[in-house]
């Protein structure tokens, strides 16, 4: 069922409709190359990636290829508004299908299709084009942070008859789809946390990559296929897909995780080497380091909130979580340094371990964010903890090296545990609602 659209989106979407394709092309062009020149940035983060990437290439061609990269995102940008127009009647003007019959050939095996989704070409066309050559797609989706644009893409990908899937806590709706023979889509080009992920070769330096696609593909037995939309030289686009990939199903689990998820991901490196102007190279894709000192404090948190959902489980007694993240913490690090954020991070987590009971705890989590496990605790009583911190808070001093004595605020997430739910749903739902309270002001508690 298609998404709503909100006033919003309908006016945006018509709007950007009255000035022909050419004059939009123009104009995004002319503003990306604005970025490109005063986005220091994203555009030192597009030059790094492809001088490691590609160490045989010079300078100058680097340069060429990051200006093309803008120039190509440029031009992406200004077609996604004529994407709701597609049918098939006119879709040929668009471009056209290269390998139709790996499709084909995948889904007549009659257990479903894994699609491997990158940020390549014109990937915004593929909810167009896919329920018009084959059928329509389920597509597993994180919200995006802007409500707005979030809903305008939504409404996009979702008007031809496709679905969304929520990612965090959606394997077993997966499962079901596949067994009904449906087209699932799994984005398998960005960078994911150590608890996520594995890491796998991605241009000769390793990438943790998420582990979702092949979980999938080695419980259903499902083919795995990639499509590429790659732009030609004509303008038109050529959506390439490739023969399916089996996985590897030899018993060690974990070892064929890793072997299928490098199986998928050279998949991808290979088509970002035939068109190199048309992936993401904004994306900081190599960010995941191994053995990071966090993901131990982190491992930790999910072997405490296993046992505790356990005991949930088996108590039926409720289990909260809350997810507390820092507010404007990229302005902190700006003004006073990355080593006063680092203490203001280690200093916060001490504060929020005063704040709890003996049978509560709490971990670092992600980058600026805690998290922090109330057993035998009810959404409602998990509110008054989480209030009591946000109180609190206001009276601690975070002192910095100019002598300054600087507050800071943090905005909350609270989920509580549903019988038998997967702990990443448990934590996606704790997430969205903090990214919700950022988005009512900041120094808010949301939740369900």
């Amino acid at each position: 069922m298609a998404v709503k659209p909100t006033k919003t989106t309908k006016v945006l979407l018509f709007t950007f409709r009255l000035i022909p394709l050419f004059v939009r092309k123009g104009f995004f062009r002319s503003l990306f190359k604005l970025f490109y020149h005063l986005g220091k940035k994203n555009r030192l983060i597009t030059l790094h990636n492809l001088m490691r990437s590609f160490p045989e290439k010079d300078l100058k061609e680097i340069t060429g290829i990051a200006k093309g990269v803008y120039r190509h995102f440029a031009t992406v940008a200004a077609e996604f508004f004529d994407m709701p127009t597609i049918t098939k009647d006119n879709i040929d003007k668009w471009g056209d299908v290269e390998g139709l019959e790996n499709y084909e050939a995948a889904i007549a095996k009659g257990k479903g299709v894994l699609s491997i989704v990158a940020h390549f070409g014109n990937w915004e066309i593929l909810p167009v084009g896919i329920p018009v050559y084959a059928k329509p797609i389920h597509i597993v989706y994180r919200p995006l942070d802007n409500p707005v644009i979030d809903n305008m893409v939504e409404y996009v990908r979702t008007k031809p008859g496709n679905e969304l899937i929520p990612k965090g806590g959606s394997g077993r709706q997966i499962m079901d789809l596949l067994k009904q023979n449906q087209i699932i889509g799994i984005l398998s080009d960005q960078n994911v946390d150590l608890l996520e992920g594995v890491f796998v070769d991605f241009f000769g330096r390793p990438a943790c990559t998420g582990k979702g696609l092949a979980v999938m593909a080695m419980r259903s037995g499902a083919p795995v296929i990639a499509i590429f939309p790659a732009r030609q030289k004509t303008g038109k686009y050529k959506a390439i897909v490739k023969p399916a990939v089996e996985a590897v199903n030899t018993g060690n689990y974990d070892a064929d995780i890793l072997t299928n998820t490098q199986s998928f991901t050279k998949v991808i490196e290979d088509i970002i080497r035939e068109y190199p102007e048309q992936w993401f190279w904004f994306h900081q894709r190599w960010k995941t380091k191994p053995y990071q000192p966090l993901f131990y404090q982190s491992r930790e948190f999910y072997a405490q909130l296993e046992k505790d959902v356990e005991r949930s489980n088996s108590s039926e007694k409720p289990l909260t979580l809350l997810l507390l993240d820092i507010d404007r913490f990229k302005a902190f690090n700006d003004t006073y340094g990355h080593v006063e954020g680092d203490n203001a991070l280690l200093q916060l987590d001490e504060f929020v371990k005063r704040c709890l009971r003996e049978t509560e705890s709490s971990y670092r989590y992600a980058g600026q964010q805690i998290t922090v496990i109330l057993p035998a605790t009810a959404s409602e009583e998990g509110i008054a903890t989480a209030q009591r911190i946000q109180t609190d808070l206001k009276k601690e001093a975070f002192a910095v090296v100019s002598g300054k004595d600087v507050r800071i605020t943090v905005s909350i997430g609270l989920s509580q545990y549903k019988p038998e739910e997967e702990i990443k749903s448990l934590l996606y739902r704790a997430k969205k609602r903090m990214l919700q309270a950022k988005q009512n002001g900041r120094d808010r508690i949301c939740a369900e």
